[in-house]
C-alpha cells in the first residue's frame, strides 16, 4: 500500500514499498482459525494460559489472557496475566468491563471496531485479530496487538485464549516515518542499478514539473542537462563495469545543474546512498534546489569585498572572535587598524602566534577572560561594551573600547563580531578628573567623597565578618597660630607632611582623608578589641608628636583623637562621623593632645526606651493594661466562634500602640508578666459573662516565647488560673507565634502535648512569617493555624500573597487544620478567601478590638457575619 506523498513503479516486482503497512496478524492465522472451529472440550480454567504466563511473566512483552463470553453475551475476562501492571501500571484486579464488554482500559476511540471484530469472532469461531490502544496509569498509551483463538464451551458460551504484544514502538516508528516522507521538504527519488527511477516524491515531482507517473521507469539522466547528463552516463557504466559508484563514494553532496520539463535548469545539490535490498542494489538520491543559496553566496562575496574595504579603513580595529562549545577561543578576523593601534600585525593574532591577553595590562590580564558557558544562552544578543587597557612589550599604552555582540551558531559556537575603538586621550582625562573627584588636591590624601565610598565597602565586609571599623577625627592642635605666623605657604608643605606621616603610622588598608582646613579622618580595619584599637591610636597620636622637617624647620605637633566603633556607635559614616567629631570635641575641651572614645551610652532612642519600660514597670503594677476583645467568625455559618484577647494600655497622657510598647516588653523581660495579666483577666471576665447567662465562646490569649521555653511556670500559672475562675479549659486556647515554636521544635512539641492534656488547645499565631518546617509542624498537636495578616491585606490583587494563603489553607487541611485568617478588612478579601476555603476569619470587617462591655453586647445580640452569595 503506497505513502501519500509517494509514487512508485507498480511493475518493479524487486523495490519493496519503503513504507509498506505492518501485515495483520489476522491475514496469517485466518486458515488457522477455521480449522479451530470444531467444537472442542473446554479445558480446565486457566490451566494453559497459566503455565504459559508463568513462563513469560518475568520478560514477556505483552499479556496473556483468556476472555469469556456466555449465551447471553455478557464478556468477562477469567484470566489477565501477571505482566499487566508492567505494561499498563494497572493491576488486573483494577479492571472493569463497560456494558458493551469492552475493558475500560481501551481508548474510547477503538472501543467499537474491537467489540465488532469479538462480535464476528464469537460467531464465526475464526480468530480474533486485536489491536487498539490501552490507556495506562497517569494517561500512558500503549499500543497492544494479538490474536485470540475462540473455542466453544459449556452452556452456549464461547472462550478465547490470547496473546497481546506491545508494538507502540513500531507503531510510533512508522508513523514518524509516515510523516518525514510525506512533508519532507527535499526531493527524494528511488533509482536501481540500471539507472531507472523507481520512487519519487511529491517534493521531487514539484521541483522538476513533471508529474510523477511521467518520471517512473524513466532514466535519471532525463533530469540533467548537458554535460552532466553524459558524466551520468558515465559514472553509470563504470559502476555496472566494476560494481563500484563515483557518486557514493565520497558520500558528500554534489552540487550539479538540474533540468526541468520546460527545459528550465537550475543549480541543484544531491547527496546519494547506497542500499540492498532483496540482493539488489538502490540508490536513494536527496536533492534541493539550491539556486537561493548560491544567490545569497555571490551577495556575500561582494559584500564581504566591500566590508574589508571599509573595516581596512576604520580608525580602529574590527575583529571576530570564535568560542567553541568547548570554552576555547579563536580570532578568525582582526583588521589591518590592529598594526596602527598596537604596533601588531593581524597575521600573528590569526595564527596564535601571540594573544591579545598577552597585550593586557598587567592589572587586566588577571581579570577572566570574555566568555560565555556553553549552556549559557541569556547574555547571546546582547551588546559587550568593555574598556581594555593594553602596555605591550615594546613600551606603547593604549586604551581602547571593545563593543560586541555575542551571537551563538547551530553547532554550539559563540561568536563576538566587533570592533576597538581608540580612547586613551579620554582615558587620560577621566583619571585626572578622578583623581581630582576624590582626593585632597593639596595633600594628595583621599577626601571625604572617597572616605565615604571605603567606609561603604569596608562595613559590608565587618559585617559579614562580625568585625568593628574605628573611624577616628583627627585635628592639628595649634596649627591656625603656624598659618597665621609662617604663611599659608609653610602651613601647605606641613600639612602635606602630616598626611604622608599618617598614611605611613596605619596600614595600607586603611583610609587616611583630609575634610578641611586642619583635620583628617581616618577610617582603621582590621583592628579588633579595645587595646588593639588603644595601641593604633595611640602609635598614631604618637607618631605625629615626632619632629616633622618642613622648609629647613623642625616642627612638633600635637594632635586632639576622637574616636567612634562600627557598628557599636552607628551603623552609616555620617553618624560615626558626627560621633567621632562630638569624641574630638570632648577630647579638645580636655586640653591639648587629648584622646577621647564616644561613649554615649543612650541616644535619643534609647532614652525614649528606657523611659517606656519604667513606664510600663508601672503600668504593669497598677493594673492599666486591659484586655480588649476581636470576633472569629466561621465562613461557612458567619458564626462568631471564638474572640482573640489582645492588650490594650490607655494611660492618662493617651494611648500607647502595641506596636510600640510590646518590642520594648519583649527586650526588657516584661512580655511574660503581661501575659500573665491576660491570662487572668481573659479568666475573670469569661467568668463574669457566664455569670450573666451571656453566650461564651472560646477566647484566645498570647503567650510569649519566653514563658514557652519556661513551661513550669507556664503550667503552674495556667492550673491557677483555671483554679481560681472555674472555668472549663476548652474556653482559653492560647496561640503561639510561629518563630517562637519554631526555636526549639523538640520542646515545643513536648510543652503543647503537655497542654493538650490540660484540656487546653494551641494555635499557631502569624503563620507565615516564621521558617516553619512541616516535617515539625505536622507533630505538633495543634488545632489551628493562623494567617498573618500581612498577606491578607494584599490578597485580592496581590498573586504572590494569593498563592502563599492559598498553599498555607491546602497544607492546613491536609494536617486536619483549622485556618483563620487575620486583617480581613474588606468584602474582597471575604469572597477571596471563602473561594479558598479558608475557615474562620478576623479583622475590621466585622468588628474592631471591643472593650468587654461592648464585646458583651455583640454576645447577646448573637450578632453574625453577613456572607456574600
Amino acid at each position: 500500500m503506497m505513502r501519500p506523498g509517494w509514487s512508485q513503479r507498480s511493475e518493479s516486482g524487486y523495490l519493496p514499498n519503503m513504507v509498506e503497512r505492518r501485515k495483520k496478524p489476522r491475514d496469517m492465522v485466518k486458515k488457522r482459525g477455521r480449522a479451530a472451529a470444531k467444537p472442542v472440550p473446554a479445558p480446565a480454567a486457566d490451566s494453559s494460559l497459566l503455565a504459559i504466563s508463568q513462563l513469560f511473566a518475568a520478560e514477556f512483552p505483552g499479556v496473556v489472557f483468556q476472555r469469556r463470553r456466555d449465551a447471553q453475551g455478557a464478556i468477562t475476562y477469567p484470566y489477565l496475566s501477571p505482566s499487566l501492571p508492567r505494561l499498563l501500571g494497572v493491576a488486573a484486579p483494577a479492571l472493569s468491563v463497560n456494558r458493551e464488554g469492552e475493558l475500560d482500559v481501551i481508548h474510547w476511540a477503538d472501543r467499537q471496531g474491537h467489540a465488532a471484530a469479538v462480535q464476528r469472532s464469537a460467531e464465526t469461531l475464526e480468530p480474533c485479530f486485536e489491536s487498539f490502544r490501552a490507556i495506562g496509569a497517569e494517561g500512558k498509551v500503549v499500543w497492544l496487538e494479538g490474536t485470540s483463538i475462540p473455542r466453544p464451551a459449556e452452556a452456549g458460551a464461547v472462550v478465547w485464549d490470547g496473546i497481546l504484544i506491545d508494538v507502540s514502538e513500531r507503531v510510533h516508528a512508522e508513523q514518524r516515518l509516515e510523516t518525514i516522507l510525506a512533508n519532507a521538504a527535499d526531493c527524494l527519488i528511488a533509482i536501481d542499478d540500471e539507472g531507472r527511477i523507481e520512487m519519487v516524491n511529491d517534493a521531487a515531482a514539484a521541483l522538476f514539473g513533471y508529474p510523477a507517473q511521467d518520471m517512473l521507469g524513466r532514466n535519471i539522466s532525463m533530469l540533467m542537462p548537458e554535460p552532466h547528463r553524459s558524466a551520468h552516463d558515465g559514472y553509470l557504466r563504470r559502476f555496472q563495469a566494476r560494481g563500484t559508484s563515483d557518486i557514493v563514494a565520497n558520500r558528500r553532496p554534489r552540487e550539479l545543474v538540474g533540468l526541468r520539463k520546460d527545459g528550465s535548469t537550475f543549480p541543484f545539490e544531491l547527496a546519494v546512498n547506497e542500499v540492498k535490498i532483496e540482493g539488489r542494489r538502490f540508490f536513494i538520491g536527496s536533492g534541493r534546489d539550491i539556486t537561493a543559496r548560491k544567490e545569497t553566496e555571490a551577495a556575500l562575496r561582494d559584500s564581504e569585498e566591500r566590508l574589508r574595504g571599509i573595516t581596512d579603513n576604520i580608525p580602529g580595529i574590527v575583529f571576530r572572535r570564535v568560542q567553541d562549545p568547548s570554552g576555547d577561543s579563536r580570532y578568525s578576523y582582526v583588521s589591518d587598524g590592529l598594526r596602527d593601534l598596537l604596533n601588531v600585525e593581524p597575521e600573528a593574532i590569526l595564527s596564535g602566534r601571540t594573544h591579545f591577553r598577552d597585550l593586557l595590562s598587567p592589572e587586566q590580564r588577571r581579570m577572566p577572560p570574555l566568555a560565555l558557558p556553553p549552556e549559557t544562552a541569556g547574555a547571546v544578543g546582547q551588546t559587550v561594551d568593555q574598556e581594555l587597557h593594553f602596555r605591550t612589550p615594546d613600551g606603547l599604552e593604549r586604551w581602547l573600547q571593545t563593543i560586541s555582540r555575542p551571537r551563538r551558531l547551530e553547532g554550539g559556537e559563540v561568536v563576538w563580531d566587533g570592533v576597538a575603538l581608540d580612547i586613551t586621550a579620554r582615558k587620560e582625562a577621566e583619571r585626572r578628573l578622578s583623581y581630582l573627584a576624590y582626593h585632597d588636591p593639596l595633600t594628595g590624601a583621599a577626601n571625604r567623597a572617597l572616605f565615604l565610598d571605603r567606609f561603604q565597602a569596608a562595613s559590608r565586609l565587618a559585617q559579614d565578618l562580625g568585625e568593628t571599623l574605628n573611624v577616628l577625627s583627627l585635628g592639628i592642635d595649634g596649627f591656625a597660630f603656624i598659618n597665621t605666623t609662617l604663611g599659608h605657604r609653610v602651613g601647605d608643605q606641613l600639612l602635606k607632611a602630616i598626611a604622608r606621616r599618617m598614611q605611613n603610622l596605619v596600614g595600607r588598608a586603611d583610609t587616611v582623608a583630609r575634610v578641611g582646613g586642619d583635620r583628617f579622618l581616618v577610617l582603621l580595619t582590621g583592628v579588633t578589641g579595645e587595646r588593639q584599637v588603644s595601641e593604633m591610636v595611640e602609635r598614631l597620636w604618637r607618631g605625629l608628636r615626632e619632629p616633622l622637617p618642613v622648609e629647613g624647620q623642625e616642627f612638633e605637633l600635637a594632635c586632639s583623637i576622637g574616636v567612634a566603633v562600627f557598628p557599636r556607635d552607628g551603623a552609616d559614616a555620617e553618624t560615626l562621623i558626627k560621633n567621632a567629631d562630638s569624641a574630638l570635641g570632648a577630647a579638645k575641651e580636655e586640653g591639648s593632645g587629648g584622646i577621647h572614645v564616644f561613649t554615649a551610652e543612650l541616644g535619643q532612642r534609647g532614652s525614649r526606651k528606657l523611659t517606656l519600660q519604667n513606664r510600663l514597670r508601672r503600668a504593669i503594677d497598677a493594673h492599666e493594661l486591659v484586655a480588649h476583645y476581636q470576633p472569629q467568625l466561621d465562613l461557612a455559618t458567619g458564626q462568631m466562634v471564638g474572640l482573640e484577647a489582645l492588650v490594650r494600655w490607655t494611660p492618662a497622657e493617651g494611648p500607647v500602640s502595641p506596636v510600640e510598647f510590646i518590642p520594648v516588653a519583649e527586650e526588657f523581660g516584661l512580655i511574660d508578666a503581661i501575659s500573665d495579666v491576660m491570662l487572668f483577666a481573659v479568666a475573670r471576665q469569661l467568668r463574669a459573662w457566664r455569670g450573666q447567662g451571656l453566650p461564651v465562646v472560646p477566647v484566645a490569649v498570647n503567650i510569649s516565647g519566653r514563658q514557652f521555653h519556661n513551661p513550669r511556670r507556664l503550667i503552674q500559672t495556667l492550673e491557677q488560673v483555671l483554679g481560681e475562675s472555674g472555668l472549663p479549659s476548652s474556653l482559653i486556647e492560647l496561640e503561639l507565634t510561629e518563630s517562637s515554636a519554631m526555636r526549639d521544635p523538640k520542646q515545643a512539641s513536648a510543652v503543647i502535648a503537655q497542654l493538650a492534656e490540660m484540656g487546653l488547645k494551641c494555635a499557631i499565631d502569624d503563620f507565615g512569617t516564621g521558617y516553619s518546617s512541616l516535617a515539625v509542624l505536622k507533630r505538633f498537636p495543634i488545632r489551628k493555624l493562623k494567617v498573618d495578616r500581612s498577606f491578607v491585606i494584599d490578597i485580592d490583587h496581590d498573586a504572590n500573597d494569593a498563592a502563599i494563603v492559598q498553599a498555607v489553607i491546602a497544607m492546613a487541611h491536609a494536617l486536619n487544620l483549622v485556618v483563620v485568617a487575620e486583617g480581613v478588612e474588606t468584602e474582597s478579601h471575604l469572597r477571596f478567601l471563602r473561594g479558598l476555603g479558608c475557615d474562620q476569619m478576623q479583622g475590621y470587617l466585622f468588628s474592631k478590638p471591643l472593650p468587654a462591655d461592648e464585646m458583651a453586647k455583640l454576645l447577646i445580640e448573637g450578632r453574625r457575619l453577613s456572607l456574600p452569595e
